[in-house]
């Protein structure tokens, strides 16, 4: 038999932001990534980036953040008390809020959406906050990172 955990569940705070590097013309894309931080208020607990290949836009890219950063907590194996999700892209935390009536419009997204709210399913309280830039920073330079 294996000892009881009764630790207490942490409480997590998430940050997640994606970048796009564009060529001399400003309008082509060159390279695209995604950056994640989560951290329980006093350090760090995961944090993650990546470049990605393909991608539509900058939106998807931002809910391709948030989703890897979901899968990164899930990832611990580990109870979470609950989950404060920030990003500074307004629309994309506004539409995987469950309390908001923000509906994707493509097929992607929907279920892009669908995986990050399954992967916090088991959180018993997870909140959502669009936040400025400079509260977001090391998600942003996680993801600027990735570009190399």
């Amino acid at each position: 038999m294996s000892p009881i955990d009764d630790s207490p569940a942490p409480s997590l705070l998430l940050y997640f932001d994606a970048s796009v590097h564009y060529g001399a013309d400003n309008a082509s894309p060159t390279s695209a990534a995604v950056g994640y931080h989560v951290d329980d208020g006093a350090e760090t607990v995961v944090e993650g980036s990546e470049r990605v290949d393909a991608f539509v836009s900058s939106a998807h890219l931002e809910f391709r953040a948030l989703l890897e950063a979901v899968r990164a907590v899930e990832g611990l194996g580990t109870r979470v008390a609950s989950l404060h999700v920030h990003g500074d892209a307004d629309a994309v935390v506004r539409a995987v809020d469950p309390e908001e009536s923000a509906t994707p419009s493509d097929r992607i997204t929907r279920r892009r959406v669908e995986r990050i709210r399954d992967a916090v399913a088991d959180v018993p309280v997870v909140t959502y906050r669009a936040v400025g830039r400079g509260e977001n920073e090391r998600a942003h330079a996680l993801a600027r990172a990735a570009h190399r």
